[in-house]
């Protein structure tokens, strides 16, 4: 059956491809008020006219952001144009992949032969999870290939407009971002505005916190995708995840520029390396736009044509999810402020029946107390045995691990393991004391025997929660952090 599925997918990527001969990037609008920084990208996708079985029309798409202007400062818009077009190039991905047609022209601005590597890597490695679910096999030379008109032969000018020592902080309304802010905000507080597209309830919640606290404003950007991307969902065009964090990282650049921050600094940590699964030779990887590999990709292409000052760089790299759990347990007044449920975002929910509620459970459990934590969640996951799939796809290495921002198969591992002291294995040696999901993991991985667990001292100096990666950063970018820094993060651990 799955054999069957796959080449019904595979069939549609290769019919789309055929009855859609392009796609171009055809315009982009800059509206500037007082109170807002308008910026529309114009997109169409092109039938192919030379096919005389197909029956499809050119779809034309149209794709907003909205940006708070500040009407004292007025940027030259050379300082903003790269910005504004490169972000535009980095959008095509949310239309292009409708029908993934061979050619992108891009009639805005000119992309060098760098460049245009650059994007189409992004942009496969980017949708190898879209890739991966539509089983859409095809070469990364094979992905698609750019076409500039040949009256457009100069690059967007670099922006060098001034900018302060000031940080740009994305937030999304998980703990990640939380913690990096706990973890600036007493020596920086003054220098931190929070930033987010798009923000949902638990992300305006920390903006209240921190308004009331220091007395300073937050940031919100409006994204809006053009609903023609929903029809032809329902129409049975392809659709799947897009490497949002690049898209994320290309519009706080243009948000730092607009408000003279050179600090951009993300909440990913080092767990989101991990891929998912290999295939095709291929190692798909749901967080590919929050690893490392693309943070320091993305670092050299702004300093090269946007700006050669900003910089962009995740203030967690050198902790794991499990470390990042720990420490935000540290921080108990945020526990009614966080959501990490992508599935009850919009409802502000946990919905406790996806693998990142799951996750979320897991890696705060040994942290937060049993009580407090079943309380956060409304329900102690462990003992919900609908969840048993999720569960053994975050601890086993042998299956798919979710398509969700999850950490490691190690990390979930010894979150586990500490998770069964929470439940008193160390006063009474029963398996039958522990929920089903923990029985379960004992049953299959310990051959049900809690005597094989090693003893919580031992678990707690594991070096997946003792060591810091001090050298895979970039933190040396921050000329302003403490030479202790290392130290002090340290004393969370």
């Amino acid at each position: 059956m799955r054999n069957n599925t796959k080449n019904t997918e595979q069939k549609t990527f290769t019919i789309l491809r055929n009855d859609y001969s392009s796609f171009s990037f055809d315009a982009i609008h800059v509206i500037e008020s007082d109170n807002v920084f308008h910026v529309s990208y114009e997109y169409t996708l092109h039938a192919n006219t030379e096919n005389a079985l197909s029956e499809r029309k050119d779809i034309s798409f149209v794709h907003r952001l909205i940006f708070p202007n500040n009407p004292q400062k007025k940027a030259n818009s050379d300082d903003l144009s790269s910005a504004i077009f490169y972000l535009g190039v980095a959008e095509m991905v949310n239309y292009w992949k409708v029908a993934c047609p061979k050619v992108i022209e891009i009639k805005t601005g000119f992309l060098d032969d760098y460049q245009k590597l650059w994007f189409r890597n992004i942009f496969y490695n980017g949708l190898g999870e879209f890739m991966y679910l539509n089983n859409i096999v095809v070469s990364e030379e094979d992905f698609f290939e750019f076409i500039i008109p040949e009256n457009i032969d100069v690059l967007a000018p670099i922006s060098t407009v001034a900018l302060s020592e000031n940080i740009l902080l994305p937030v999304g309304g998980g703990k990640d971002s939380i913690v990096t802010y706990e973890l600036l905000q007493k020596a920086f507080s003054s220098q931190i505005t929070l930033f987010a597209v798009n923000p949902i309830k638990a992300t305006k919640r920390l903006f209240k916190r921190v308004k009331n606290i220091h007395k300073k404003d937050s940031i919100e950007v409006k994204r809006i995708l053009d609903p023609k991307i929903l029809e032809c969902n329902k129409q049975g065009f392809l659709n799947g995840h897009v490497p949002f964090s690049a898209l994320l990282g290309f519009t706080a650049v243009l948000t730092a520029l607009l408000t003279d921050k050179k600090y951009i600094l993300l909440s990913n940590e080092s767990s989101a390396n991990e891929e998912n699964i290999v295939f095709e030779g291929m190692k798909i990887n749901h967080q590919f736009s929050k690893s490392f590999e693309f943070e320091n990709n993305f670092r050299t292409f702004i300093h090269k044509y946007i700006h050669k000052e900003i910089e962009y760089l995740s203030f967690l790299r050198p902790l794991s999810e499990i470390q990042i759990g720990k420490i935000f347990s540290h921080f108990p007044e945020n526990f009614p402020i966080f959501k990490s449920c992508n599935v009850g975002s919009k409802k502000d929910v946990w919905c406790n029946a996806c693998p990142k509620c799951l996750f979320a459970y897991i890696i705060l459990f040994p942290f937060i107390p049993k009580e407090q934590i079943i309380q956060i969640f409304g329900k102690d996951l462990f003992a919900d045995e609908s969840l048993r799939e999720y569960f053994h796809a975050l601890v086993d290495k042998t299956k798919v691990k979710p398509f969700e921002c999850v950490g490691t198969y190690a990390e979930v591992n010894l979150a586990l393991q500490l998770s069964l002291y929470q439940y008193g294995i160390d006063k009474e040696k029963d398996v039958t004391v522990l929920p089903i999901l923990l029985q379960e993991y004992v049953s299959m991985y310990f051959d049900n025997s809690l005597e094989k667990i090693e003893p919580k001292e031992y678990l707690e100096r594991h070096s997946e929660l003792s060591t810091i990666d001090t050298v895979h950063h970039n933190l040396h970018a921050i000329s302003k952090l403490s030479s202790d820094f290392f130290e002090n993060m340290r004393e969370y651990l």
